[in-house]
């Protein structure tokens, strides 16, 4: 067949995104530019026809795809519609005379339109995300006579995304209190509110998952619970949570003191009030970027005479990022224990959780701060919704964000279940966290005796230890059996 000069970009979009991407490389409009330049070079002036296809574009994606007068190709979220969708197109073009094509894919069902183009004398260029995502198929392709291959950054200069900031892992971390799912599609507009705070440049979604793919931690389930009809089925489910590992738990842990302190403080304290606990050694480096983080997701403000207080009555505020988590944990653990399954009907949680309650005060047993709960420890992966015959069941997960509670209730299980069923002072107990922490780096316990109390209360709401008229009684119990034989 006889081709002409004129040339062709096709662009499989969500293949290149999700190359860059997964390389912890950002996706932005300069690569939509930078693709346009060079395919237009190639073609010698006679790029005439541009195509782009993926399931979604970001603004900023389709700004450039106008400016550049490339059509959007919008497909069907699998990837099977935008390859068909491309050769159809190239086939088109293939019979109008154009003679280049410049194909954006490392998608191997190009191969078949590859050789087909090559058969019938086009010139082809082929440009990659990621060449160690590239098939043995697809790499064999690429060394075929006229066809010339690149990768994306043989054109364009990629971008990291920003270092992790205390604000953008306090961002998700919000989002989860909220119960916001940080994976699959968007929801509850995650996008746009990370823009609002600050933490996102823009509300494309790209920005989105290049964040999450540099602070997110992806878990795969094999038997989580979908809803088929009246029952629920095991199926593969991809969860994915904030990552609190390479150190990041540090900041959790001040974030969460500093929270907790505030909300104690409706006046507000100053930045030298709030240097204690974890920030007690700090430079002011750490504890700036806890406050900048706080008020750019607006629950903390700074007032005129340089304190810093909550802005509102946040049910759950006081309880900070970790108590919740951890009392859910807790419950539902000791439960299963009891029960001796790994498993509980999901149903029973809120019953678990409001009989003793969550926190302190009148408000500890509302079902408003039970379900918001609730729903936290599950977009943070400390409980997850798994198929159990046909129902959907709670499963206590060994999420980083929990263990501390696990590690300070198997030490006071060690060294006091032998004195049971006698009870012990309060203060005994609470010496001996102190005691224990003294010469740690990290403390088990906590950093003072409010923290010292909120272990205590959590493991008493979950029936772990009994706690009343400031004597403390450890009963021998499967969970601290179990913790113990790993000691």
């Amino acid at each position: 067949m006889a081709v002409g000069n004129k040339g062709v970009l096709l662009v499989d979009w969500d293949n290149l995104a999700g190359a860059i991407i997964g390389r912890g490389h950002v996706v932005e409009r300069g690569i939509v530019d930078a693709l346009w330049s060079d395919a237009t070079t190639r073609c010698g002036g006679h790029l005439q026809y541009k195509h782009m296809a993926a399931a979604k574009f970001d603004g900023s994606i389709s700004t450039a795809m106008r400016e550049h007068l490339i059509d959007d190709e919008v497909v069907g979220s699998t990837k099977e519609q935008a390859d068909i969708h491309l050769t159809v197109l190239a086939m088109d073009y293939l019979y109008k005379d154009c003679g280049q094509f410049v194909l954006v894919t490392g998608d191997q069902d190009f191969i078949p339109l590859i050789r087909r183009l090559l058969r019938d004398g086009c010139r082809v260029t082929v440009v990659y995300g990621d060449k160690d995502r590239l098939s043995t198929q697809f790499r064999g392709i690429l060394t075929l006579p006229g066809l010339d291959s690149i990768c994306i950054d043989d054109i364009y200069t990629l971008k990291k995304p920003p270092p992790v900031t205390s604000r953008a892992l306090l961002g998700l971390l919000e989002l989860q209190r909220r119960g916001i799912i940080l994976g699959g599609k968007e929801q509850a507009d995650r996008t746009a509110t990370l823009a609002r705070w600050g933490i996102l440049e823009n509300e494309d979604e790209s920005q989105y998952w290049a964040l999450i793919e540099s602070l997110g931690h992806k878990v795969v389930r094999t038997d989580a619970a979908v809803r088929a009809k009246e029952q629920f089925l095991p199926r593969n489910a991809t969860r994915t949570y904030v990552d609190v590992g390479s150190g990041r738990f540090g900041d959790v842990t001040a974030i969460d003191y500093v929270v907790r302190r505030l909300a104690a403080r409706p006046k507000g304290l100053t930045v030298t009030e709030l240097r204690t606990g974890p920030l007690q050694a700090d430079n002011g480096g750490q504890l700036l970027r806890v406050l900048d983080a706080l008020t750019a997701v607006q629950l903390v403000r700074k007032g005129a005479d340089d304190t810093y207080a909550v802005t509102g009555n946040d049910l759950g505020l006081g309880l900070g990022y970790l108590e919740p988590l951890w009392r859910v944990h807790a419950g539902l653990t000791m439960e299963c224990f009891r029960t001796q399954s790994r498993t509980i009907p999901f149903r029973r949680l809120p019953g678990l959780l409001s009989a003793s309650g969550v926190g302190q005060g009148a408000e500890k047993f509302s079902a408003g701060l039970i379900n918001r709960v609730m729903k936290y420890a599950s977009a943070a992966g400390v409980v997850d919704a798994v198929a159990v015959g046909g129902a959907r069941h709670a499963l206590a997960t060994n999420s980083p964000l929990a263990r501390p509670i696990e590690d300070a209730y198997h030490e006071l299980y060690r060294a006091f279940v032998g004195r049971a069923p006698s009870p012990i002072p309060e203060s005994e107990i609470l010496e001996f966290m102190a005691v224990k922490d003294r010469t740690r780096a990290e403390p088990v316990f906590g950093y003072d005796q409010r923290d010292r109390h909120r272990i205590l209360r959590i493991l008493a709401q979950s029936r772990a230890i009994t706690w009343r008229s400031e004597k403390v009684t450890i009963p021998q119990t499967r969970w601290g059996d179990a913790g113990s034989s790993f000691a």
